[in-house]
């Protein structure tokens, strides 16, 4: 079976400082400028129509990526299709990427990633199309654009995706059970291991652009769609609830080369 090798895209175009929104319209409550927040619970959502929506994103000058995601889509309920699309101009009639995107099923992730040659391009759109012409409302989570990073040796065999369910569930004197529902997410745990200092330091550097707090897209294998994750590079919380120091770790792998294995955590966000 053939695996692509893991990626990380980082540094999200769509949310940094001066890019421009805007929608073919708001629902009240969810207004497009949601998306310049990298929450995925800071959604946007259309206002209710039969006709089709879109959100369009102007970064101000030509940008580089190779990575469009969305996170926690909704579709039109009486049948739609979704477009990631980016061009040099805010011109749609042909634009350079124009790629219809199936939801994944199963959807254990809520991550829609197009993953593409590198683009050079200053605008992206994400296009509904209301097939049925239902009178419904779209959304979306969290929205991104980025470059990405492949190390030439990828993620290590034995990688393992955990996933924690934040419930609490108390039993009374009695017997009674009685319970807190909480979010679910993933926590994926590796090495990469015998890293050139080539790559080594680019780690460093994912980490230090986005440290534990700026959500990423990281994929186990690009290829399979529930191994696509949006979140942090960051420990889980303990079982006490305490939240580990964030560390960027690497380890010399011998004396006499000049290789490392560097240790990888990544914690899901929670929608």
């Amino acid at each position: 079976m053939s695996v692509t090798p893991a990626r990380l895209a980082y540094n999200n175009l769509l949310t940094a400082s001066g890019v421009v929104i805007t929608s073919s319209a708001d629902a009240t409550g969810y207004p497009v400028t949601n998306l310049s927040n990298s929450a995925r619970w800071k959604k946007w959502r259309s206002s209710t129509t039969t006709g089709d929506q879109w959100v369009l994103f102007d970064l101000g000058s030509n940008q580089s990526f190779q990575l469009l995601a969305l996170t926690d889509v909704l579709l039109h309920t009486g049948g739609g299709t979704l477009k990631f699309q980016a061009n040099a101009t805010n011109v749609w009639t042909s634009p350079t990427v124009s790629d219809t995107m199936t939801l994944p099923s199963p959807d254990f992730t809520h991550v829609v990633a197009d993953w593409i040659s590198q683009q050079t391009l200053r605008y992206i759109r994400f296009y509904f199309t209301n097939v049925g012409a239902s009178n419904s409302y779209v959304e979306i989570g969290a929205a991104v654009a980025a470059p990405y990073f492949q190390a030439a040796q990828s993620i290590a065999p034995g990688v393992s995706v955990v996933r924690h369910d934040q419930s609490i569930d108390r039993l009374s004197l009695g017997g009674q059970r009685s319970s807190i529902v909480r979010g679910k997410y993933h926590e994926i745990t590796g090495t990469f291991k015998i890293q050139s200092t080539t790559d080594r330091d680019a780690w460093r550097t994912a980490f230090d652009t986005n440290g534990a707090t700026a959500p990423c897209v990281f994929a186990v294998d690009p290829g399979v769609p529930s191994l696509n994750f949006y979140g942090v590079m960051r420990p889980a919380p303990t079982a006490s609830g305490r939240t580990v120091l964030s560390t960027f770790k690497t380890v010399h792998h011998h004396p006499s080369d000049n290789l490392w294995d560097v240790d990888f955590v990544f914690q899901e966000d929670v929608s």
